[in-house]
């Protein structure tokens, strides 16, 4: 997978490592020439100078070429106009926004930005610590290929029952959240388009409930 990251601070250092590691081919971009330095030698993707929203700088670090654009910098605006750069000028397949600032989450949201609320997931782990210390939110299992994502239902979901969702031993619904209201559904309970559904998960199982979700791919990590 191409993946380029828009911004080498100590988010985009670590993704852009993980990434790497799985074999991904990554092009990393900041305006600071020193922001590369920390990266490491097992780092084997490419580096690139530039002002992460500026088209030709986007166009060096081959975002052209992209099957997802990252834009992990310290500012939600920075971030903001570098995704809307790659998908309106570059049609970048995916391409996802790190958001610091709750307050600018509607103005994400009218967008139609798909981004990761970075202040909220911690805040939400650290309460689930302190009230639930038995379980971690959004967990990902160091030996396997099973994760527990939130995932929001679009249109298709309307008229079908969780017991559609599920993929036996690939998906496996926990809880969902309508209308505010948390609950442990049952496999006959319906579901609703705007749902809110936390679901233990194999990877590669997007694809088969794709028609059920508001965004193909639907985890929010």
């Amino acid at each position: 997978m191409r993946v380029v990251i828009a911004g080498s601070g100590r988010v985009g250092r670590e993704v852009a490592q993980a990434l790497s590691a799985l074999g991904d081919d990554v092009s990393l971009l900041d305006e600071s020439e020193e922001a590369f330095e920390l990266l490491g030698r097992t780092f084997d993707g490419t580096v690139h100078v530039g002002v992460t929203y500026d088209v030709d700088a986007l166009r060096a670090a081959g975002i052209e070429e992209a099957d997802v654009f990252l834009a992990l910098t310290p500012s939600d605006n920075a971030n903001l106009m570098a995704v809307q750069l790659a998908e309106r000028v570059f049609g970048v397949p995916r391409a996802i926004a790190r958001l610091d600032d709750p307050a600018r989450e509607a103005a994400y949201r009218a967008l139609a930005v798909d981004f990761v609320p970075t202040a909220k997931l911690v805040s939400r782990v650290l309460v689930e610590r302190v009230h639930e210390p038995e379980f971690a939110y959004h967990l990902e299992f160091p030996d396997g290929d099973v994760q527990v994502v939130e995932i929001v239902l679009g249109a298709g979901a309307a008229g079908h029952t969780v017991a559609d969702l599920e993929v036996e031993g690939a998906l496996r619904v926990a809880a969902m959240q309508r209308n505010g209201t948390v609950l442990i559904p049952g496999s006959s309970d319906s579901l609703e388009p705007g749902d809110l559904v936390v679901a233990a998960v194999r990877r590669g199982v997007a694809s088969r409930v794709s028609r059920y979700l508001a965004v193909e791919g639907g985890s929010q990590a």
